[in-house]
């Protein structure tokens, strides 16, 4: 799971992916059937954190694969101002439908032979450390994609949440326009202090450095596919 561990470390630590990630590399160690359940249930939670990330609800009865499209229709799959979006448009959007095949097969193999995918006769056949860690890898292929790219538009253009993070410029100049915030002997800095007592001024005031920046802050509306190369979240 090296892709998806190096995705994931890069941007905001999220504990539950994390422990899923140790999960299937455990798995794959010691029970390799239980690593189908667990490689679809990491790919399902990073498309509901990238959702949630971008204000975006996940529909409950969506399935794994209209989950993951859903998804993929929402994300900025170009770099912008690519000189020729249509053509590598086309070429991803192929890649992506291969995706969308892969996690159909992850369905179907854990549902066939996951440890605890609906509970299986003691008795049937199983398969082994070889199939399991081809779940594995198209988890990881996935979720290393999906992550990634979605954490480059954020950087780019806040969602709905914010990570801390993910500003330090903004960060920096606000703290440099602001005096520390003292406590007795303890310094606070002014953007930390506002992230955490208030994360819609925050918003408000990293939308207003990014808008003067760049032309474009949080809120700033998405792009239709294909205009000018640039998408947004």
């Amino acid at each position: 799971m090296v892709g998806a561990r190096a995705a994931v470390l890069d941007g905001p630590i999220s504990e539950t992916i994390e422990q899923q990630i140790h999960a299937i590399e455990n798995a794959l160690e010691s029970v390799p059937d239980f690593a189908f359940d667990l490689s679809k249930t990491l790919v399902e939670s990073v498309c509901k954190t990238v959702l949630a990330d971008i204000g975006q609800q996940a529909d409950t009865n969506w399935d794994a694969p209209k989950l993951l499209r859903e998804t993929t229709n929402r994300l900025a799959l170009l770099p912008r101002n690519h000189p020729d979006p249509t053509k590598a448009r086309e070429s991803v959007e192929k890649t992506i439908r291969g995706l969308l095949q892969t996690i159909q097969g992850l369905c179907e193999l854990r549902n066939g032979y996951g440890m605890a995918s609906h509970g299986r006769d003691g008795f049937s056949a199983r398969l082994d450390l070889r199939q399991a860690t081809l779940a594995a890898q198209a988890a990881d292929t996935i979720v290393s994609f999906l992550y990634r790219i979605h954490r480059d538009a954020l950087m780019q253009t806040p969602g709905a949440r914010v990570y801390y993070e993910d500003h330090t410029d903004f960060n920096e100049a606000f703290d440099r326009d602001n005096e520390l915030i003292r406590l007795g002997e303890l310094e606070l800095l002014p953007s930390r202090v506002l992230f955490h007592g208030d994360r819609e001024a925050y918003k408000a005031a990293l939308n207003e450095y990014l808008s003067e920046g760049s032309g474009a802050g949080i809120g700033a509306t998405a792009a239709e596919p294909g205009d000018d190369g640039q998408e947004a979240e």
